[in-house]
């Protein structure tokens, strides 16, 4: 399988409060990717989520046996519950640290599926032949106005409160995640992405530039140009997976 990532900084932020992860040890029966995009005062969001992918690593070479397929979401959902109390000490015990949280996005490709985790809103998504589609669901509050019918997906994307999410790790002792299980094609990309890249551009846009005939490096590189293009008024971090390509 090939992978690719990209944590840009944007046009507007002075800082990267994003952090990636793509797994390359040969070791394991799977490869795993993260997005994370932290939130807090100074250097907080940074750090958080810095430190959700260190914990959520350390806790799944560490601590878990993956012995097979099954096996990949219960691992998950423990390094993060881990990596969700880590954070959450860390603000409880510095006071510079107070409110600080990151959104986190996981997936793992284990034979013909893609296994995931997920809270806040970064997206993952999966492009194949039948297009683009979002897996992940966004805790925002704009996304649950968009639920409850109030304001449209264009209207949300420019909405003032489009920043404002509902849940994220290591805000409280305890956060729930959702998980998945979505099988694969032969053709299927995977796109984990900070929501730096869907406000500013369409989902029908990322569909484009996916289905183009060019390498995972060269979409990769389109998608982040187009959010800079469009305004870049936030973090865009990128990782591209495609089981027809080898690194």
């Amino acid at each position: 399988m090939g992978a690719v990532g990209r944590c840009d900084l944007g046009r507007v932020r002075s800082q990267n409060e994003d952090s990636i992860y793509i797994s390359e040890n040969p070791d394991t029966e799977f490869e795993y990717f993260i997005v994370a995009d932290g939130m807090g005062g100074h250097n907080a969001g940074e750090i958080a989520s810095q430190s959700a992918v260190k914990f959520f690593n350390e806790y799944i070479e560490s601590r878990c046996v993956i012995n097979e397929c099954s096996d990949v979401l219960d691992a998950f959902v423990d390094a993060l519950s881990y990596s969700n109390r880590k954070i959450f000490e860390m603000a409880e015990n510095d006071p510079s640290f107070k409110g600080m949280g990151t959104t986190f996005s996981a997936a793992a490709v284990c034979n013909n599926k893609l296994y995931g985790i997920h809270i806040g809103d970064s997206r993952i998504y999966i492009c194949d032949r039948n297009g683009l589609r979002q897996i992940t669901k966004d805790h925002s509050f704009v996304m649950e106005m968009v639920r409850m019918g109030k304001i449209s997906i264009e209207e949300a994307r420019v909405h003032p409160k489009r920043n404002m999410i509902t849940k994220a790790v290591g805000i409280e002792q305890t956060m729930p995640a959702d998980t998945f299980i979505q099988p694969l094609s032969e053709d299927s990309i995977i796109l984990l992405c900070s929501d730096g890249l869907p406000t500013m551009v369409s989902d029908k846009e990322i569909e484009k530039i996916l289905k183009k005939k060019t390498g995972l490096d060269k979409k990769a590189d389109m998608l982040v140009e187009l959010a800079n293009k469009n305004g870049g008024y936030d973090n865009i971090s990128v990782i591209l997976a495609d089981r027809r390509v080898d690194n």
